[in-house]
């Protein structure tokens, strides 16, 4: 079971709450493919279902079930697709773009995973087919957390988050503790999360290897320049 179907419920409030109109503008105002776009690590919904309800086509795909479900409960027609992200299930070409929002890239065991991953997203895109992939901004979250490493707790509708974040030394990986107080039953549960850093050369040669192009790297959801202060990092590429 992977953390996200481990945590269920509390991840979608968790995931409701970071900057969700933002995304969605940005995907809007950077993609109007004539054709369906692929939604990878969808979770439950969050930007695949306002882009679907303004006229966008859009299938969902994950490898949470409970997150899925989530996601249908609050829109039935949704197109979902449960699958692992290495092994797509589509034919070639079959969407005009994709996108991995809200670093949903980074969570399998290895490079060479996430590796596979793209030359999969490569195939079932069409020719100069779209492909958007925001990840944290590695080179700030190093500079953030060796200067202040305190836990911190955060307020959501049905449950207390204490936050205790680290980096690890190679500046590689993320890892996560989550301590979760449900204000219904007061108990507390303990979740790791953990998910790889790219930097910009690092995770545009991944690109590279399989065959997209990158045509521009921006910095945050309101497509500014990426530098190393920006808060995000995000890629736009196409198939070469």
């Amino acid at each position: 079971m992977n953390v996200f179907d481990e945590m269920g419920s509390y991840w979608a409030e968790i995931a409701d709450g970071n900057q969700t109109d933002r995304q969605v503008n940005f995907i809007k105002n950077s993609l109007k493919p004539p054709g369906v776009i692929l939604d990878l690590a969808c979770g439950t919904g969050r930007h695949l279902i306002p882009l679907s309800k303004e006229g966008y086509s859009v299938v969902g795909l994950d490898i949470s079930s409970k997150l899925l479900l989530i996601a249908k409960s609050r829109w039935r027609e949704a197109q979902l697709v449960i699958a692992d992200m290495r092994f797509l299930p589509f034919k070639p070409e079959a969407f005009a773009a994709a996108i991995s929002m809200d670093t949903s890239f980074g969570y399998l065991a290895t490079m060479q995973d996430d590796l596979q991953s793209l030359c999969e997203l490569n195939a079932i895109l069409r020719k100069s087919g779209v492909l958007v992939v925001d990840v944290f901004n590695r080179e700030r979250l190093i500079k953030r957390y060796k200067a202040n490493n305190q836990p911190k707790w955060r307020e959501y509708p049905s449950f207390y988050l204490l936050q205790e974040r680290t980096i690890t030394a190679d500046g590689s990986f993320l890892l996560d503790m989550w301590t979760i107080q449900d204000k219904a039953d007061g108990h507390n549960r303990v979740f790791e999360h953990i998910a790889r850093l790219y930097m910009v050369a690092e995770l545009q040669t991944l690109l590279e290897k399989t065959c997209f192009t990158v045509n521009a790297v921006y910095g945050d959801y309101d497509g500014q320049n990426f530098k190393p202060t920006s808060s995000r990092l995000i890629l736009m590429a196409t198939t070469t």
